[in-house]
C-alpha cells in the first residue's frame, strides 16, 4: 500500500511540474534610442531574443524577472545582467532575452 502511494505522489509531482506553462515576465523592457520617442516590449517570453534594431539604444528593465542584454542583434556575444525593475539606462545594445 505504502509503495502505491509513494508512486501515486510520485506522478502527481510530475504531472504538476509538467503541466506548468512557461509565462512571459510581467511588466515591459522600454527601449529608447536618440532623437527618437520611446517604445517598450510588453511581457517578454522567457529565452526569446529581441532585437531592436541598430543604432544606439538605451534599456530600462520594468519587468518582474531579470534580462539579458546584448551588443548584438542576434543575443550573442558577452551580455549584461539587469535585473528585474532596473530603471538604469545601459547604453549601446542591440538586443535582450528575458530569463524568466
Amino acid at each position: 500500500m505504502r509503495s502505491i502511494l509513494a508512486l501515486l505522489t510520485v506522478a502527481a509531482t510530475a504531472v504538476t511540474l509538467t503541466a506548468t506553462p512557461a509565462g512571459a515576465a510581467s511588466g515591459a523592457v522600454i527601449i529608447s534610442t536618440l532623437g527618437e520617442p520611446s517604445w517598450g516590449i510588453g511581457d517578454p517570453r522567457p529565452s526569446e531574443c529581441h532585437d531592436i534594431g541598430p543604432g544606439y539604444h538605451a534599456v530600462i528593465n520594468e519587468t518582474d524577472g531579470p534580462i539579458l542584454v546584448f551588443p548584438d542583434q542576434a543575443c550573442a556575444g558577452e551580455a549584461m545582467l539587469v535585473h528585474a525593475y532596473d530603471r538604469t539606462q545601459y547604453g549601446l545594445h542591440h538586443s535582450f532575452q528575458a530569463l524568466t
